[in-house]
């Protein structure tokens, strides 16, 4: 056959097949959208067996035995866990499924398919089967969760991915009529507590915080701390005759005491460490005297020396006299002059020798100042 032959031949068969094409599309798009739609099926079948072929479970479906092996999610990644994994095996085993540490991309994956599973949101039952599962949810989400027993905060809190998600958790829970109960306080703790606002702070009871284990409230607001330290003092109450027993009760919520009630733990003997006085409310501890505090840290006396730059340590210094200061005998510097002309405080100049002759001076002069004040 001659090349020009050949070539019309090739072009015949081009014009034949987009002809057929054209005819093909025309006769499916003219089907009526309430008559005979086997064209119309004919090309979802299509569409679907694409989307199966790039879907396709390649290797074994996962069964309910498979389930409990916590490396499965190491067999399948996102792709084939979504293609080897049946709703009703995800529905059956969701405990199991929720106890494995699926990456970002899996987890996606269950909960997209706990969504067609639970058309109307899920339920306790599921909510408490969720496991890590529920990292992937938003607070927008948990909000509209039904939580409502201390055994679904409790598994919910544990598996929440950060501060801000157990909030919207706890905060659920309180409005499905949750109360801020022993077994409450002791799933919620210290942290998430101080989250809560002073409103639903006062509503603990004494009796339940008295059986609640010790909560840490140091990251809390001292208008918090201050709210916890009442409810704690009135639940430890018949203690109170019992300084060193009644301490050990109430020293998780000290910082929110008054100086009334640090005067009346220093009486007992009780040696407070410097960890909890710098946890203390700076305004109550400006009104405790030198004997005070010497009869409040007993033998950690020697830890406000230690911490002499600590800014609750300057703060009480700064509020009282250098003679008072200087009365506790544990070479604390500065406090409020004589004369009262303000705050002074000596430190070495880099480089100069043990004995400042210029501090000295200068404490001279501030001295012999003061005395002259006085006597004009």
């Amino acid at each position: 056959m001659k090349k020009t032959d050949l070539s019309n031949c090739n072009i015949s068969v081009k014009l034949i097949t987009v002809s057929v094409i054209e005819i093909f599309l025309t006769v499916l798009n003219a089907q009526p959208a309430g008559g005979d739609k086997e064209s119309q099926r004919f090309g979802e079948m299509l569409f679907k067996r694409r989307v199966r072929r790039a879907t396709d479970c390649t290797g074994n479906f996962i069964t309910s035995e498979m389930t409990s092996n916590l490396l499965l999610a190491a067999f399948y990644p996102a792709d084939q866990l979504d293609a080897c994994l049946n709703n009703s095996v995800l529905k059956t085993n969701l405990i199991e499924l929720g106890h494995i540490a699926f990456s970002k991309d899996q987890l996606l994956i269950l909960k997209r398919k706990l969504g067609e599973i639970y058309t109307n949101g899920l339920g306790e039952e599921q909510i408490q089967q969720l496991g890590f599962i529920i990292t992937v949810y938003g607070p927008e989400e948990i909000s509209m969760w039904n939580i409502t027993t201390v055994e679904t905060l409790a598994l919910v809190i544990k598996n929440s991915p950060n501060l801000n998600t157990t909030n919207t958790i706890i905060e659920n829970y309180l409005r499905g009529s949750g109360s801020l109960n022993a077994a409450a306080l002791d799933v919620i703790g210290g942290t998430a507590l101080c989250s809560l606002s002073e409103e639903q702070l006062r509503t603990i009871s004494p009796s339940e915080l008295k059986k609640a284990k010790p909560l840490d409230i140091s990251t809390c607001t001292q208008a918090k701390k201050d709210i916890i330290f009442g409810i704690a003092k009135e639940a430890f109450q018949d203690q109170a005759g019992d300084i060193n027993a009644y301490y050990k009760l109430i020293k998780p919520y000290v910082g929110g005491a008054q100086a009334s009630d640090l005067r009346h733990l220093a009486t007992g003997n009780i040696n407070m460490d410097f960890q909890t006085f710098s946890g203390l409310n700076p305004v109550e501890v400006k009104k405790l005297t030198a004997q005070n505090l010497r009869d409040l840290l007993g033998i950690n006396l020697k830890s406000l020396k230690e911490n002499e730059n600590h800014e609750l340590v300057r703060l009480w210094v700064n509020s009282h006299s250098a003679k008072e200061v200087m009365s506790l005998g544990i070479g604390l510097r500065g406090g409020i002059s004589a004369a009262g002309l303000g705050n002074f405080s000596f430190d070495e100049l880099p480089d100069s020798a043990p004995v400042n002759s210029y501090g000295l001076l200068l404490s001279l002069c501030i001295t012999l100042t003061g005395i002259t004040l006085q006597y004009l």
